[in-house]
């Protein structure tokens, strides 16, 4: 077709090229999708499709005019040049629930399904363009919410560190790391002479340009660590801090007064000050004298859960202050264990150790009923102690986790835990067993290693894990094998879609029901784990996963925006699900019935799965 048969003195591709959807999308991919797709032109009053209408396995791109979409509930969206018409029905293969009707005469270009996804294929800039689209639909069809009241709604000069540390511009890796020791803080404010703010170095920049930049200890912070300072006001709501932090993928934000940084507010500050406002059981749990109060604590997790969605803006956040609970509890139950192994008689711990905590609890994503998945690094030490010491943990552990149980903690299914000798090792043992499954990995190693390298320290000596997770790197770097396995383990679970990309569950006695777990949130966390562990990156969080994977150009932003937008409706879908069992004293699980959530929730479940299709695809190709 003629890509110049508009009424406007520009082509169709350079009045897309000029848009918001395609800006970032190269001429090329432009051309091509113009060139092989129809330009048709919409009067007033003309509707594209309407709702209950079969779907014309196309897609519309708005290039002149105004095109708004009715639902059947009334709520209308109008459409700007570049935006994609039917993107919804493009994902799932459904037929239409809305109207989409031109209000004035409209230019509009039709894009067979077949070309589209063969431009997605071949180019990742419209690949990426996609991505973007899909996270701000999902964005759009569950707007966030702002917070009046509580601890998110209070400002963040009653949080944040003051005065600030700073550093000046000059100043190397080595100084700066050395300056953070010394003051036992994980950010740094630069400042100019003239205490002008030019940026912030936190610990974690530091560390990765150190580790997969190949930088030197003399480099300057500002050539290769320092980050763009996202800057509050004392007055600012923390909730709104919060936000900023996670769309922008930082830790910290400056807190500044009449452009003079005042202060600094971190993820672990709004944490602090959600955990420790009134009412919240880690200020009951700091006067509990046995299990049975631990327990009556843990009976109350729904009403933490509850609260905690309704006071924090995103779900993802919700559940990290729903992990910290979980996680409070564990420790309280294991200093009580520690009471009783010298209550008993047997004294205190021989060596330095740290419980880990794995899978859900070491990513701090745990809903209302995590298993225990646990495992014990035991410090190195004499062999002629080694008996001894062998008893002590084999005695411990096993209480340990006896108590966590009758806490309300289920035992691991898998066995993953510490009284199996698999995962209560010493250093050195841990290092030899793990440099083993990574040269010679199995399916059966591969299994356990989606659930093991999510270890984080649950309580006790924090340097055996951080010294366990440099060895695991390090081992890991140039051997793909392992993680390949563990792509294969995840490929067992596919998103909940069909064929025609349409919601499929699991058959039941009750209907067919989608398993969220499994079906999406597990999926998102094993692609996060793996590209983490092929890059070097030792968080674990699946946010600060992918958050850290754009940062050193492994994939793309608008690709980790959708994948994040996907986790978050997830989350917060699969966390409304089992408050509603809670507070209706039913079993706790992971099964959406479709059937049983809003119009509204079912796109927005759709459209998260799609985004998943392509992870898990993405991830496929690479490791398959």
């Amino acid at each position: 077709m003629d890509i110049k048969d508009t009424d406007s003195p520009l082509s169709t591709g350079q009045i897309l090229c000029g848009t918001r959807t395609f800006k970032d999308v190269e001429p090329e991919s432009i051309r091509r999708l113009v060139e092989n797709s129809e330009l048709r032109v919409v009067a007033a009053g003309d509707a594209l499709f309407r709702a209950g209408d079969a779907y014309k396995q196309n897609i519309f791109v708005l290039v002149n005019g105004n095109i708004v979409s009715t639902s059947p509930s009334g709520r209308q969206v109008t459409y700007l040049p570049g935006e994609f018409i039917g993107l919804a029905n493009y994902l799932d293969d459904n037929d239409y629930t809305s109207t989409a009707q031109a209000t004035i005469g409209s230019d509009v270009l039709e894009v067979r399904n077949s070309l589209l996804q063969e431009l997605e294929q071949e180019r990742p800039d419209l690949f990426n363009a996609l991505n973007r689209v899909i996270a701000t639909k999902l964005r759009d069809l569950n707007p966030e919410k702002s917070i009046t009241s509580g601890a998110l709604a209070q400002p963040a000069e009653r949080v944040m560190k003051s005065p600030v540390a700073t550093c000046g511009p000059e100043t190397t890796l080595k100084q700066a790391f050395m300056l953070m020791q010394e003051r036992r803080i994980g950010s740094l404010v630069v400042n100019t002479r003239a205490d002008k703010l030019i940026g912030v170095l936190t610990f974690s920049g530091l560390a990765e340009a150190m580790l997969t930049s190949n930088s030197s200890p003399g480099d300057s912070i500002m050539q290769v660590a320092c980050e763009l300072p996202r800057v509050i006001f004392t007055d600012t709501p923390l909730w709104e801090a919060q936000d900023l932090m996670a769309r922008y993928a930082v830790k910290y934000v400056i807190v500044v007064e009449r452009d003079t940084p005042v202060g600094i507010v971190s993820q672990s500050d709004i944490l602090r000050a959600l955990v420790s406002r009134p009412g919240m059981l880690a200020n009951q749990m700091a006067g509990t004298r046995n299990l049975k109060e631990l327990t009556g604590l843990l009976n109350q997790i729904a009403d933490v859960a509850a609260e905690a969605q309704d006071t924090n803006f995103r779900a993802s956040a919700a559940v990290r202050l729903l992990s910290e609970t979980h996680l409070q509890i564990q420790r309280h139950t294991i200093r009580f264990t520690l009471d009783w192994m010298e209550q008993k008689g047997h004294g205190k711990p021989p060596v330095d150790f740290a419980v880990l905590v794995m899978g859900s609890g070491g990513r701090r994503e745990m809903l209302l009923n995590p298993d225990q998945d646990n495992g014990i690094i035991i410090a190195d030490h004499d062999k002629e102690d080694s008996k001894a010491v062998e008893e002590w943990f084999e005695r411990f552990c096993r209480r340990m986790e006896r108590n966590l149980e009758r806490v309300g903690y289920p035992l691991c299914p898998g066995n993953i835990m510490a009284s199996n000798p698999i995962f209560r090792k010493t250093l050195s043992e841990w290092k030899k067993q793990i440099q083993h499954v990574v040269n010679k990995p199995t399916e059966k190693a591969a299994r356990w290693a989606n659930v093991l390298f999510d270890f984080d320290t649950l309580y006790g000596d924090a340097a055996l894990t951080s010294e366990l997770w440099r060895h695991s790197l390090t081992e890991l770097t140039g051997k793909p094998q392992l993680l390949r396995l563990m792509a294969q383990h995840d490929a067992e679970g596919k998103p909940a879609l069909g064929m025609f990309n349409q919601l499929i569950g699991t058959h039941k006695e009750s209907g067919k029901r989608i398993d969220i777990k499994r079906n999406g949130l597990r999926l998102i966390s094993d692609a996060g784990r793996i590209y983490a562990l092929q890059s070097g990156i030792a968080v674990k969080n699946t946010t600060d996963r992918f958050n850290a994977l754009v940062r050193i150009g492994k994939i793309s932003d608008d690709f980790k925006d959708s994948i994040l937008a996907a986790n978050g409706e997830l989350l917060g879908l699969l966390l409304s699900h089992q408050i509603r069992q809670a507070k209706n004293d039913k079993p706790l699980d992971k099964l959406i019935d479709p059937k049983k959530i809003s119009h509204e929730a079912r796109s927005t479940l759709r459209m998260s799965m799609r985004a998943i299709k392509r992870l898990q695809e993405q991830l496929l190709d690479e490791f398959g």
